[in-house]
């Protein structure tokens, strides 16, 4: 069983979606990732003739957008909510230009800091609803770790190559973690590299003696 083409694609699709972390660009070169490592399992999953190893994966792919979506339209939401319906109820606030040369003077015209305060007040009052969006955005987004994992897993199944679990289980847990910010990414970041690893890890040909058929 020729494995040449799955071992090049998934292996740069993995690398591709490693550079979620860069600024700007990144995003479009994780979704061009996403496809080519799901090219790469969708040959691998016919080759061994175990369809939910793709399924899973694509499920997660699915979520993973979904999530990102649901963040993003949440955040307008509260934006558009609690910043600029509320815009109206400053006087002079579209002519305010901050701390400028004016000073205290132009400060006092936007209402100095009772109207400040009020403003923040009212932004605390719609806090929930981003709170509550963004919640539902992490819930998607660990149960697409969760289909992550469980491809992976079959995966390794079919083909002994362990550090498909271990990038399994990391991403995963880290998905979990984002809840902590930072702390599941770096999980995150770690999964994606053994996933890497696991991709060019593969034999160009690997033989079906080998295979765990169920």
């Amino acid at each position: 069983m020729e494995l040449k083409q799955p071992k090049i694609l998934g292996g740069l699709g993995a690398i591709f979606i490693l550079c979620f972390i860069i600024p700007v660009i990144g995003w479009i070169l994780s979704i061009v990732g996403f496809i080519l490592t799901a090219i790469a399992i969708k040959e691998i999953s016919d080759k061994v003739k175990d369809k939910p190893i793709f399924t899973n994966y694509l499920i997660s792919i699915i979520l993973y957008f979904v999530s990102g979506v649901t963040a993003i339209i949440g955040s307008i939401i509260f934006f558009f909510n609690a910043v600029v319906k509320n815009l109206d109820k400053f006087e002079n606030f579209n002519n305010w230009n901050g701390f400028n040369d004016f000073g205290i003077r132009e400060f006092n015209r936007f209402g100095g800091f009772p109207k400040i305060k009020e403003f923040l007040t009212i932004i605390g009052s719609k806090i929930w609803i981003l709170v509550l969006i963004l919640a539902i955005a992490w819930v998607i987004f660990v149960i697409a770790g969760y289909f992550t994992k469980s491809s992976f897993d079959k995966l390794v199944e079919k083909i002994k190559i362990d550090n498909f679990k271990t990038a399994g289980i990391l991403i995963f847990i880290g998905s979990i973690l984002t809840i902590l910010f930072g702390v599941g990414f770096i999980i995150i970041l770690v999964g994606v590299i053994f996933e890497i690893i696991s991709f060019f890890s593969l034999p160009d040909i690997y033989e079906e003696t080998q295979l765990t058929w169920q």
